[in-house]
């Protein structure tokens, strides 16, 4: 009898561990397929696994789908450029959509081509190289570069003498093979290097609460460096009279798409960043690094109430489309400002404020500049005189000039200031 319930037993455990265990040995509530690559090129084979939900690898069991087209076995290519969906189902149960693609195989690597960035530079001027693969690719990295028969270091050049420069590029294959680029040829020029000076137009108001703001900027940008030339247009607006409106500001208005005051411009293309007192870097910035191809110089002789400024233009590279335009203007002017700033002790009107930099005059025959007439090459210099009739609301003892020269896109490439009776030099470096 005994034998007997130990046989029952026995039967009865193992019907119990065979009903709970699933007959492929994995669990069949999930499924998920992975590959062993994401994109090859055509004909190229991608290998699918399927796991499921306890870790299982099911591949040989599992059944692949490639756009809802059953495959055999579990590796797929194409032999067309586009991007596939792969699914495995098993037991029952779809995972999710895995997407492959395949691209063009890229063509046998049999010839490199040497660009550079500049095809003409200055003295001095960075030149950049890159080598490209008849494939495509960029060999850069994996090239060496030479200038007149030298090896360079990298794959920039600074010229320090003016001439015609010979430049190749080699790259050996991962089969030992060494690939030749075509030899270029790039000018290098003469350069003069001129002192870099910032130009900055403030365009602001003796009614102007917030303009103080930008005045404050400016006198912290003056302690940092001596070569900012500084403009302050002054206008009156529908809340406010200015005695010193300058009304043939629109049109630069508009230029620089002024939408308020204040407003401060950068070189004529840059605004000053708002607030303007922490951000005083952005304009002292502006007098360093690369220096200016091109230097101004004035000479100005006032007698009475006339004054004639001869402004001078040097070019220390080949240039076109320049334009040039010279300021009158006026410092020490008394005028009460009204303030809504923290600065200057943050009285709502600041009594007796000193306006500097005021704008009085255009000499220039537009404030957009007119055209520099005759040649704009290498160490050429440009000179023109204006005569400026000082109004008697003027004190001519207060009187300074401000020239400089733009470009096509309206920057401002460099400045000078100039007070009455100097004869300026140019400031090379």
């Amino acid at each position: 009898m005994k034998k007997i319930l130990l046989v029952i037993a026995f039967l009865s455990t193992s019907i119990y561990t065979s009903c709970s265990s699933d007959e492929n040995g994995g669990s069949s509530t999930t499924v998920t397929i992975s590959s062993d690559y994401a994109s090859r090129y055509v004909n190229e084979l991608i290998t699918f696994t399927a796991t499921d939900g306890d870790g299982n690898n099911v591949t040989s069991e599992a059944v692949f789908y490639v756009n809802n087209t059953a495959i055999i076995g579990n590796t797929y290519t194409s032999s067309v450029i586009g991007s596939f969906a792969v699914k495995a189902t098993f037991n029952g149960v779809t995972s999710s959509n895995l997407n492959v693609s395949f691209s063009a195989s890229p063509a046998p690597l049999t010839s490199i081509t040497i660009s550079s960035n500049k095809t003409s530079a200055d003295i001095g001027e960075t030149i950049n190289f890159n080598t490209i693969g008849n494939n495509g690719y960029n060999l850069t990295a994996n090239s060496l570069f030479f200038v007149n028969g030298t090896q360079l270091a990298q794959n920039t050049y600074v010229p320090t003498a003016s001439g015609v420069i010979s430049v190749y590029s080699t790259h050996t294959t991962q089969g030992g093979t060494t690939l030749t680029s075509q030899t270029i040829q790039i000018t290098v020029n003469n350069s003069i290097n001129f002192n870099k000076r910032v130009l900055i137009e403030d365009f602001t108001g003796t009614w102007c609460g917030y303009c103080p703001r930008v005045a404050y900027a400016i006198e912290q940008v003056n302690t940092q460096t001596t070569d900012a030339t500084v403009v302050a247009i002054h206008r009156t607006s529908g809340t406010g009279f200015d005695p010193y409106n300058f009304s043939g500001a629109s049109t630069l208005e508009s230029q620089v798409g002024l939408t308020g005051y204040p407003t401060a411009v950068l070189n004529r293309i840059t605004k000053w960043s708002y607030p303007e007192p922490s951000y005083v870097s952005q304009a002292v910035n502006l007098t360093t690094g690369t220096n200016p191809k091109i230097g101004l110089a004035m000479v100005t002789s006032t007698s009475g109430n006339t004054s004639d400024i001869e402004v001078k233009v040097k070019f220390g590279k080949d240039f076109t489309n320049l334009k040039l335009v010279v300021y009158a203007l006026e410092d020490n002017l008394i005028y009460n400002q009204t303030n809504y700033t923290t600065y200057y002790g943050g009285t709502s009107t600041i009594s007796n404020f000193e306006h500097d930099h005021v704008l009085r005059a255009v000499l220039s025959s537009s404030i957009l500049g007119e055209v520099v007439t005759g040649s704009t090459n290498f160490n050429d210099e440009f000179s023109k005189t204006f005569s400026y009739t000082i109004p008697s609301n003027v004190n001519a003892n207060n009187v300074r000039f401000v020239a400089f020269i733009i470009d096509s896109s309206n920057k401002a490439l460099n400045s000078r200031e100039a007070g009455p009776n100097v004869n300026q030099s140019f400031e090379i470096q």
